[in-house]
């Protein structure tokens, strides 16, 4: 196991080395998908240790099933609080996570701080090498790979990777080196979070108000630490270098959220003015950019940490594929056709919602009194809490692919019969990273056709349960959407797709079709 540490590198990075800038939570979560690739990754942090403060509090259903694909998501629960009931509005409304088709259904609340010591401890079990106090100077580019000029507590040096993926946040010293825009606008009025030990804590440990003054969430940290959101609408125009004192945040708290609660002790606290930009590109060449390094918003519905984390499961297998010369045209482009128009939907909303809530025209008061109760209807909160969840993500088929009605969909965990009533679960088989093929036919002509293809493709014979009225074949990428679907008896399309995602195969003579079923048939599980 190779061990984070300080300073100088051990070594030089080889020609198939991709070097992460930022060990955040995306290049964290980057670096393990690519070590298990059998990539060779290095983590390149200026921080020279992880901050003991946490920016995001915590990870939507989506993101928690990305890792349970991965086989990592007991420990965050295990560390977190599941959250299901989110407040809006007042004490006595909620949005309700249990609506939810997901294995997860709630908010983990989980500081993070706690985030990166799992993604790193996964990391370096792994074989990736982190660096810290190693802050990146210069970059150039050939055809051959890139070359990074580095400055840490033990002088200065140079080393060499096939791909550099800057994950280092809003201010990304690898964007600006290498030229991309980041196009976008500032805000003007500023909001404040602060971690305080309250003398007397909610009762409910996550809450969240809204008044005519503005509004205040509320999240639990660890001893005795709570975590305040303030969007007071009478202090959003002071200066960002005003400090945060405790009888402000007392004022601003009992205004809004109603309670005081004792602030005596503020742990940290910070006034800041968000933006909302997005990379020009998310690549130049053999440089690319993730999470914040390639778009920025406010901090509404904490999207941020989700995005960011999305990013790098779109990425790792693609790059990964890239690196060891087996992935087909166009692959690594398709991070940024992907990834950018999910950034900029997520940009639009948390700018609608951010203009909606700091407006004090009669319209906005009424339609803000109007939502708080609309969202009383459970049959009305599905949708929301769906987007909130990251449940609705869809990639947009590339150009000239079948027209299957689940292509670019995020598949749902589910139970899959095979034979001899053989119980497995879906993301369960996609913890090898491969394309896997879900084959319901009787006959497996599917599978057949997947198994005969060369690379990381794995076809499975199976039912799937839990009343999932599915395609009988699926083909699932190893960030868990649909390649491609359709008929398992004739998969006009399946070829097409694999070559599209997997790679061309050699001309070959046709596969031998199994002879007889393998499991049970849709009606017998359902």
């Amino acid at each position: 196991m190779t061990a984070a540490h300080s300073g100088h590198p051990s070594h030089a990075a080889s020609d198939r080395t991709v070097a992460v800038i930022g060990a955040g939570p995306t290049g964290l979560t980057l670096a393990c998908e690519l070590a298990v690739a059998g990539i060779p990754c290095r983590v390149l942090e200026k921080r020279p240790q992880r901050v003991a403060w946490s920016r995001a509090m915590g990870l939507e259903p989506r993101t928690l099933e990305l890792f349970d694909m991965r086989g990592m998501a007991e420990e965050f629960v295990a560390r977190g609080r599941p959250w299901r009931l989110q407040p809006v509005g007042d004490r006595r409304h909620h949005l309700d996570y249990a609506l939810l088709d997901t294995s997860f259904p709630y908010v983990l609340i989980l500081s993070q701080h706690h985030t990166e010591e799992i993604l790193e401890k996964q990391a370096v079990e792994l074989g990736v090498e982190i660096v810290r106090g190693a802050e990146l100077t210069g970059l150039t580019q050939d055809d051959a790979g890139v070359t990074l000029e580095i400055r840490g507590p033990g002088g200065r040096w140079t080393e060499h990777a096939a791909y550099v993926v800057g994950s280092d946040g809003v201010r990304s010293t690898v964007r600006e080196l290498s030229g991309i825009g980041f196009t976008g606008r500032s805000y003007q009025e500023s909001l404040v979070v602060a971690d305080v030990r309250p003398a007397r804590p909610p009762a409910s440990l996550v809450d969240a108000r809204i008044a005519d003054r503005g509004l205040v969430a509320v999240f639990p940290l660890d001893d005795g630490v709570f975590r305040l959101v303030v969007l007071d609408r009478d202090r959003m125009r002071l200066p960002v270098e005003q400090p945060v004192t405790p009888e402000e945040l007392t004022d601003s708290v009992l205004a809004v959220f109603g309670e005081n609660l004792g602030i005596g002790e503020v742990v940290w606290a910070s006034r800041f003015r968000s933006e909302q930009r997005l990379a020009d590109h998310y690549r130049e060449g053999r440089i690319l950019l993730a999470g914040d390094a390639a778009h920025t918003h406010l901090p509404s519905g904490g999207q941020g940490l989700q995005t960011g984390i999305q990013d790098a499961f779109n990425l790792g297998w693609k790059l990964a594929a890239e690196v060891q010369d087996r992935a087909p045209a166009g692959l690594l482009d398709s991070y940024e056709a992907e990834r950018a128009p999910i950034a900029r939907r997520v940009l639009r909303q948390t700018d609608r919602a951010f203009r909606f809530e700091t407006s004090r025209t009669t319209v906005a008061n009424a339609a803000r009194w109007a939502g708080m109760r609309l969202m009383r209807i459970r049959s009305l909160q599905r949708p929301l809490i769906d987007d909130f969840a990251g449940l609705t993500l869809r990639y947009r088929p590339p150009s000239g692919a079948g027209a299957g009605r689940m292509i670019g969909r995020r598949l749902p965990d589910a139970p899959l019969y095979g034979a001899g009533h053989t119980v497995t679960r879906l993301y369960e088989q996609l913890r090898d990273r491969s394309f896997l093929l879900v084959d319901q036919s009787p006959d497996g002509r599917a599978a057949a056709v997947a198994e005969s293809r060369p690379g990381p493709v794995r076809a499975v014979r199976a039912v799937v349960g839990g009343r999932r009225r599915w395609p009988s074949a699926l083909l699932v990428r190893p960030d868990g959407h649909v390649a491609w679907s359709g008929d398992g008896t004739r998969p006009e399309g399946l070829c097409s797709a694999l070559d599209r995602w997997v790679g061309e195969t050699p001309a070959g003579p046709e596969p031998q079709l199994p002879q007889q079923t393998v499991g049970n048939t849709m009606e017998d599980t359902e």
